[in-house]
This record gives structure tokens, C-alpha cells and sequence, in this order.
């Protein structure tokens, strides 16, 4: 009764979840910045850009979707999975439940890795369609492309989710910190030579991507950071900061308001 209770719960909370993040009208604007590569991929091959090929593929991805795309749909979505019900007052009600803060905040969570999912990896797998269609090899002769980019899409989103969720819980207005994070510090942090580039994020991304792609741009990339101790550190980073969001939560009261 306990696990067919909890996995009850986990259903009841993720499917509200995803019925937030993908049935109001900001889906719109979600998707057309999600299929922004695509779209890209498709304007190239009706230009019939000489230059459009794997290569050129991986140079415009990462700056685009990896530092802009995946950044701000990450944000959006995991800065209201609390914040938005707190500040609605409708987050007493939950809680309220027989389910647990740090359950809430797992099952939210769960929730938001499947909508920003459904959302960003469809249009990078069009984008290497168009790609590999218009340079005219097989959809299977560049898979280590595609499986780099999949990869660092689903620890990208689960990571950064992470970070925006747990700054949600901290601050009052999530966005605008989370944009300073995400726009700012990423960005900054990320291109200064030496170790620092490890503070951020982006830096791990790209080591995952380094490793993954056989030919590329990416190969010359410096890092002395395998994708797998990359991968593991992302992941890592990932399960602690929401061990911490659930133990801040934890000890948040919350308030019916008049």
C-alpha cells in the first residue's frame, strides 16, 4: 500500500504539474523558442548554404541552444513550479494533502524534467534530420552528434532546472536572479581561461560534448574534464541541490491568505 500510495501521489502531482507547464497559453511561446534550431536548420538548407554541414551544425548549437534556448526554457519553467504557487496561494491547499514537502518538491520536479523535455528534444532531432538530409549522408552517420547534444540536453535541463528551482524556493523574484545565473554568470564564468570556467555549468556541457563527438568543432575545446567525470559531476550537482531545495522547503511555512 505504501509504494502504490506514493506512486498515486507521484502521478497525481507530476500530471498536474505537466498540465501547467504545457496547457496555458506560455507553451506558446515556449515552443517557438525551443524550435528555434530547427527552424534555423530549415532557413540554412532553403538558402542552400554551401557551408551547412555537421560542423556548422555543432558552431551555431552551442552558443544558440545550448547557452540561450536551453537556458531560458529551463528557467521559465522550473522558476514557477513553487514560486508561482506560493505567490498564488495556492500552495497551502497542497500541502494540505498527506504528502510530504520534500515529496512535493521531488514530484514537481519530476514533472518539470518531462515538460521542458517534451519541449527541447524534439526540434534537435528535426534540426539533424535537416542537417544530415541536406548534406546528403545517412541519419546514422553522425550519431555521436546527436547522441552529445541529446545527452547534454537531458543533464543540461535536469541541472539548471535544479539551480532555478532551488533559487525560486530562495528568492522572492526567481527570474530575475535566475536570468543573472543563466545569462550572466554562465556566460562570464564560462569563457575566463584556466580553472574557472569550472564554476559554471556550461563548462561541464561543453566537456560533455567534447568527449562524445569524434569530429568537430568541439574537439578543441580545452578541458581536462572527461564527458564521464563531467556527466557524473552534473548529475551529482543536480541530486544535491535538490536534496537542499527539499530541506529549505522543508522548513517553509506557508499560510492560507484572506
Amino acid at each position: 500500500m505504501g509504494v502504490t500510495e506514493s506512486m498515486r501521489r507521484l502521478w497525481v502531482i507530476t500530471s498536474l504539474t505537466l498540465r501547467y507547464l504545457l496547457g496555458t497559453r506560455r507553451v506558446i511561446a515556449m515552443l517557438f523558442l525551443s524550435a528555434i534550431p530547427f527552424i534555423l536548420a530549415l532557413a540554412l538548407a532553403a538558402a542552400r548554404v554551401t557551408a551547412f554541414n555537421s560542423d556548422l551544425f555543432q558552431v551555431l548549437m552551442i552558443p544558440l541552444f545550448l547557452q540561450v534556448v536551453l537556458i531560458f526554457v529551463t528557467l521559465v519553467n522550473a522558476t514557477t513550479l513553487i514560486r508561482e504557487e506560493i505567490d498564488d496561494n495556492t500552495l497551502p491547499y497542497l500541502l494540505t494533502r498527506p504528502i510530504s514537502k520534500p515529496a512535493v518538491v521531488m514530484y514537481k520536479y519530476i514533472g518539470y524534467l518531462v515538460a521542458v523535455l517534451v519541449l527541447l528534444v524534439p526540434p534537435i532531432v528535426l534540426a539533424y534530420g535537416v542537417t544530415e538530409a541536406y548534406q546528403g549522408t545517412g541519419l546514422t552517420s553522425d550519431l555521436d552528434v546527436l547522441g552529445g547534444f541529446l545527452v547534454t540536453t537531458v543533464i543540461g535541463s535536469a541541472a539548471y532546472g535544479a539551480v532555478f528551482l532551488f533559487i525560486s524556493v530562495i528568492f522572492r523574484k526567481p527570474l530575475a536572479v535566475g536570468l543573472l545565473f543563466g545569462f550572466v554568470w554562465e556566460s562570464i564564468v564560462g569563457s575566463i581561461p584556466g580553472d574557472v570556467p569550472k564554476l559554471s555549468l556550461i563548462h561541464y556541457l561543453k566537456s560533455v560534448l567534447k568527449g562524445m563527438i569524434a569530429i568537430g568543432p568541439m574537439t578543441t575545446y580545452r578541458s581536462d574534464i572527461s564527458a564521464e567525470t563531467a556527466l557524473l559531476t552534473l548529475v551529482g550537482f543536480s541530486a544535491a541541490l535538490i536534496v537542499l531545495t527539499m530541506m529549505v522547503f522543508q522548513q517553509m511555512e506557508f499560510r492560507q491568505k484572506a
